[in-house]
């Protein structure tokens, strides 16, 4: 009589190393963003948004406005009579999580926006931190001629 034999066979194995692949492939979508990657995902968004908005400018002879808080910001357009209103192809942008933006040297208080974006492709200077629990990750700053910079704080 044939003695049976021990051990797995190929397709049990096979099958253990799927489920085992499955497995860890989900433990990495479950897995939350970092900070800092929550950080660098704002700057670059509103780094992009910046050039549209010079882009914009000089394609359509307007002059934008950004109005920073430390949670959200808005863009504002300027309108025939002078006025600074909310631009309605630009939702209000909120920030998430624990993420807070700092403007260093805040400009015009109320409904005035602290970053100007004009016609003849300059901006306002501007030197601005982007913190994760109180802790500056990322800078964004332009000297108004030049695109605007991201660069990790020291």
């Amino acid at each position: 009589m044939r003695k049976p034999m021990a051990g797995f066979t190929l397709l049990e194995l096979l099958v253990v190393m799927v489920i085992i692949g499955l497995l860890a492939g989900m433990v990495g979508l479950v897995q939350s963003d970092s900070g800092g990657q929550k950080a660098r995902r704002e700057a670059e968004r509103l780094q992009n948004l910046i050039g549209l908005l010079r882009e914009d400018a000089v394609l359509n002879n307007l002059n934008h406005g950004l109005r920073l808080e430390p949670d959200h910001y808005t863009v504002l357009s300027l309108d025939r009579g002078g006025q600074w209103l909310a631009d309605k192809r630009f939702k209000e942008h909120r920030l998430p999580g624990e993420l807070r933006l700092n403007l260093k040297d805040p400009r015009p208080q109320g409904k005035e926006p602290q970053l100007w974006v004009l016609a003849n492709d300059q901006i306002s200077p501007f030197s601005l931190l982007l913190e994760y629990r109180q802790q500056p990750l990322l800078s964004l700053s332009s000297d108004g001629v030049e695109e605007v910079r991201l660069a990790p704080v020291q």
